[in-house]
């Protein structure tokens, strides 16, 4: 009988900690975005050449990591802070994993198209080549890409997947 209240008050306790979480979070994150607002951050940037919105991301940082933070407190008073952290961080994982496997998706089949061309002698710098509508010499021919020299004088970089996967036609010189 004596359990029933304890657990109440930690119930109550908890939701209490998260709401006022969720409210902190979102009044501080429109008071970080003034801030930088009257700060002119975003025209400093652009100035410097940078088209990211500092403002936003910074205030929407701050904002989520205190929601977060008030979640983690309130949860903290039902005793379930290990579950929702190794949640997180197991959420945080997979989202690293497929982060890192969608930035290698382009890399891979390009270096293996690298040394399969590279083994096979297909094309050396100074062939004179038409792949893919693009005539030229070949300029370089790395891991990656091979660049190739137009008439023009144009340098085009052309990804070595692209070339193994299409028609390469070598002219004389």
């Amino acid at each position: 009988m004596d359990y029933y209240p304890e657990f109440l008050t930690n119930l109550v306790a908890g939701l209490l900690v998260i709401g006022f979480g969720i409210v902190l979070g979102s009044i501080i994150s429109v008071l970080v975005r003034k801030i930088l607002h009257s700060f002119e951050i975003e025209r400093i940037a652009q100035d410097l050449g940078l088209r990211f919105p500092i403002e936003e991301f910074l205030s929407k940082l701050i904002q989520y990591g205190l929601y977060i933070g008030g979640l983690i407190l309130g949860l903290t008073f039902l005793g379930l802070e290990k579950i929702v952290l190794y949640g997180i961080l197991i959420f945080l994982l997979i989202v690293l994993i497929i982060f890192i496997l969608l930035s290698l998706k382009d890399f891979i089949p390009n270096s293996i198209a690298g040394i399969m061309i590279y083994m096979k002698n297909k094309l050396k710098v100074g062939d004179i080549v038409e792949i893919e509508r693009v005539e030229g010499k070949i300029v370089n021919v790395g891991l990656i890409e091979t660049q190739i020299k137009t008439e023009d004088g144009d340098l085009v970089i052309i990804p070595n997947g692209l070339i193994s996967k299409n028609i390469i036609i070598k002219k004389k010189k």
